[in-house]
């Protein structure tokens, strides 16, 4: 099965730099492969370089409540 990743460290980074347009960017993407069947995988990677997952997403809602989560982090312009 296909999917499609996300790095949540990288997700944190553009948080803090309140990225809003790569965020925009990530989540589109990951809407894409949720509607064409696809998993999208939250990913972390450790300072050693391992890296596992831990969370899968599957469906639009589900997608939109972590959207939700990691926008609300984000500051408004």
């Amino acid at each position: 099965m296909a999917e499609y990743i996300i790095y949540v460290g990288q997700i944190e980074e553009y948080q803090m730099l309140n990225d809003r347009q790569s965020l925009d960017a990530i989540f589109r993407k990951a809407q894409s492969a949720v509607v064409g069947g696809e998993v999208v995988a939250l990913v972390r990677q450790n300072t050693n370089g391992t890296a596992y997952r831990f969370e899968e997403i599957s469906t639009l809602e589900d997608l939109n409540a972590y959207k939700k989560n990691v926008y609300k982090y984000v500051k408004e312009d």
